[in-house]
């Protein structure tokens, strides 16, 4: 979003007009070829759009104040600068003078108080006061609109949705957070082999004693996902705003123990993470098949009233290439209790990885999070009490939009099992 938003408004500001075509943005900006056919891949306009719907909520909250609102008009990929104010004549800038003391053409009258000299003057001084504030305005809100508010993630806000999230969290255990990411390939064997194994499986690595399988180099690569390891990266700076440290750790890498010494967050369903398995137990919403289709879902373990026993993706969305086209997902974000009572865990999980990222956002991004608690009737104000959210995106072409939650729970008790 960033590199989007500073190419357009350079290029536009620069009068650069053929820098802000969709094949030029796809090529410079998000890494497409050079040939590539915008018709077949829409990703220039799904980026747009969640630029447009940043801008417009950073400009109606944070940046209320801001002097120069900047907007992206639909149709096109050319900004638009817009003073929210109109500047003093009375203060023009020097450059105005200037031109109009080199203008052969100017004349002692034309350099007088005349209506036409007067708004001649005012709109170059408008002209050149808008483009470096527009140009610091650019680097605000790139800021604004890709990182986390500072101000409403200070610990010392106590009306802060993050602070009331977060501190029960940050309360208990030893002032760690630890991050588990999940471990792609293990996913991949399981969809390549067609097989559905659990943490037992990962654990003592049977499932890879099978003579002449080419996919054994596959599953034993490090891979996860690149939506994981921003979320790892997000939540670092997130706890060092607490005072606490956050450790990164492979699911290959840990341990039952583990769980059992502080706060832990897991990222990704038991498919990638099989660590999630030791707390589903207490979850009511838990990654399953679709009875008619086969495809992921989440199961509804008690449905209430109007609320469905299944929550799929198109089947075999892997093979037919569905994660390229738009669609509806879904996702868990939990808060639970730790493995007996030590600390705190949260899950966050999706049926893809767009939906593991929303799932991410609904953690450390303020407004998002509000809305969270909104549906679990939350107080501001209060700590957070262990609960668990269903959610729905539209899934897009490396991305995602429209979040929402659909379904909670609030529940306490024991966050794991076994030992």
């Amino acid at each position: 979003m960033r590199a989007f938003l500073c190419h357009v408004t350079e290029n536009q500001i620069l009068g650069r007009t053929d820098k802000l075509k969709e094949q030029c943005i796809g090529y410079e900006v998000l890494g497409r070829r050079p040939d590539y056919n915008p018709s077949d891949d829409n990703i220039v306009r799904v980026r747009a759009h969640e630029l447009r719907t940043r801008l417009e909520r950073y400009f109606s909250t944070e940046g209320a104040e801001e002097p120069v609102m900047v907007t992206i008009p639909k149709g096109g990929y050319a900004p638009e600068f817009t003073s929210r104010y109109d500047p003093p004549i009375e203060a023009p800038s020097p450059v105005p003078a200037v031109e109009i003391a080199s203008s052969s053409s100017a004349t002692a009258t034309e350099a007088t108080e005349t209506p036409a000299a007067a708004g001649q003057e005012r709109t170059s001084w408008r002209r050149a006061w808008l483009i470096p504030v527009a140009l610091l305005l650019v680097v605000a809100t790139a800021i604004c609109t890709n990182l986390v508010d500072a101000r409403r993630m200070k610990p010392t806000d106590p009306a802060s949705a993050i602070q009331d999230f977060w501190r029960p969290v940050f309360a208990h255990g030893d002032k760690q957070l630890k991050i588990v990411y999940a471990d792609t390939s293990f996913a991949l064997w399981q969809d390549l082999n067609g097989q559905d194994l659990g943490l037992g499986d990962y654990l003592n690595r049977k499932y890879l004693d099978v003579k002449g399988n080419q996919l054994f180099n596959v599953v034993m690569r490090r891979v996860t996902t690149p939506s994981d390891m921003s979320l790892a990266i997000n939540l670092t700076a997130l706890a060092a705003r607490f005072g606490v440290s956050a450790e990164p750790e492979f699911a290959r890498d840990v341990d039952s123990q583990f769980f059992h010494q502080g706060n832990a967050l897991l990222i990704g369903s038991r498919r990638s993470n099989p660590w999630v398995s030791i707390f589903e137990p207490f979850m009511n919403f838990v990654l399953s098949k679709d009875d008619q289709t086969s495809a992921p879902a989440f199961r509804n373990r008690t449905p209430h009233p109007g609320e469905a026993l299944n929550y799929a993706i198109p089947a075999m969305y892997d093979t037919q290439k569905v994660e390229e086209k738009t669609y509806t997902s879904y996702g868990v974000v939990a808060l639970l209790r730790g493995c007996g009572k030590q600390g705190m865990t949260i899950v966050v999980e999706g049926l893809n990885s767009q939906a593991t990222q929303a799932a991410g956002d609904f953690i450390t991004d303020p407004q998002r999070l509000e809305s969270l608690l909104q549906a679990i009737g939350h107080k501001p104000g209060a700590d957070v009490t262990p609960f668990e959210a269903l959610f729905e995106i539209t899934s897009l072409p490396g991305g995602y939009d429209n979040p929402k939650i659909i379904d909670a729970r609030v529940h306490a008790g024991e966050g794991c099992s076994g030992n």
